[in-house]
């Protein structure tokens, strides 16, 4: 393998977690995913970042084509992450483009996840003596935020920008850094407010979920070991389903029909262009770059013609 470009794209990669507070699964998985990379470059005669260009990339998509639509994808995307890392003047590629598929894996189950459930989960929780992980439960389902930006939201920041203006921006702890850079603003109602309040009034003077003089690492390993099987024990098989019961409950709100996911009568689905809308306002509070994600969140995209 190319030692130098593989050490070059290593190192960027690792500054730029360390940048962010750590972010060690993005780390390790860009790392791995790079590496694969920098293994084809040598086989094709790819020596430094100078080298790397569009037809490597193409070329690289070829060779890996028996993987999954989604590990391409990624692939891809991991090497526009790291390129732009190591050259400023680096034009993406589209993964999707390159790739010539789109994802085809869309869940398709129901999201059984409401408010009843996630009520009976936190006050289990609190019980428990875990009044934090409750926090996290509640961060997921109301808020729509994953492990590390429940983690590190600054919750006296967030209660000030809902009273304030009526959303929370979500800034630390966003994949691939997007907070920093992109707004990303989860609007909030009263019910919402009362849980940051609630929340604030718990941590007295911190600023996050995170205890003083403890890493994320090991508050993450905390929700992995003991949030996680209180989940599973109520039917809740993983934190991303508390995410994709916001986001149905989102797509509901804004086009006033039941997700796609949660709706098996085709002719009580949304418009197609009512459908759009609310993909595209649940991809920005999400927080995520492309429409097609959604998908996978609340079911496939409607295809139908407008509603009279």
């Amino acid at each position: 393998m190319n030692n130098n470009l593989f050490d070059l794209g290593a190192a960027a990669v690792k500054r730029a977690a360390q940048r962010s507070g750590g972010r060690y699964a993005w780390c390790a998985a860009s790392i791995a995913r790079w590496k694969k990379f920098c293994g084809f470059c040598e086989e094709i005669g790819v020596q430094s970042p100078a080298g790397v260009n569009y037809d490597a990339l193409a070329l690289y998509a070829d060779s890996i084509s028996n993987c999954a639509t989604s590990t391409k994808q990624n692939s891809i995307s991991t090497i526009n992450v790291v390129m732009k890392l190591l050259d400023l003047h680096w034009i993406p590629v589209s993964p999707r483009k390159l790739v010539g598929e789109k994802r085809m894996l869309v869940n398709s189950n129901p999201v059984l996840v409401d408010r009843a459930l996630v009520y009976k989960i936190t006050n289990q929780l609190t019980e428990a003596n875990h009044p934090l992980l409750a926090s996290v439960v509640n961060l997921g389902f109301h808020f729509g935020l994953r492990r590390r930006e429940a983690a590190l939201l600054e919750l006296k920041n967030a209660l000030h920008e809902a009273e304030q203006f009526g959303w929370v921006d979500i800034v630390r702890g966003t994949k691939g850094g997007r907070g920093r850079c992109v707004q990303r603003r989860v609007p909030v109602d009263e019910h919402q407010r009362a849980i940051l309040m609630e929340m604030c009034d718990r941590l007295g003077e911190r600023r996050c979920l995170i205890p003083e003089g403890q890493t994320y690492k090991k508050f993450s390993d905390y929700i992995s070991n003991e949030l996680l099987p209180v989940l599973k024990a109520n039917g809740v098989s993983r934190l991303h389903d508390l995410r994709a019961a916001y986001a149905c409950n989102r797509y509901q709100k804004i086009s006033g029909f039941v997700a796609p996911r949660n709706q098996s009568d085709p002719l009580l689905l949304a418009s197609s262009c009512a459908d759009t809308h609310a993909r595209e306002i649940i991809t920005g509070e999400l927080g995520h770059g492309r429409i097609e994600i959604v998908s996978s969140y609340v079911g496939r995209k409607v295809r139908k013609n407008e509603k009279s």
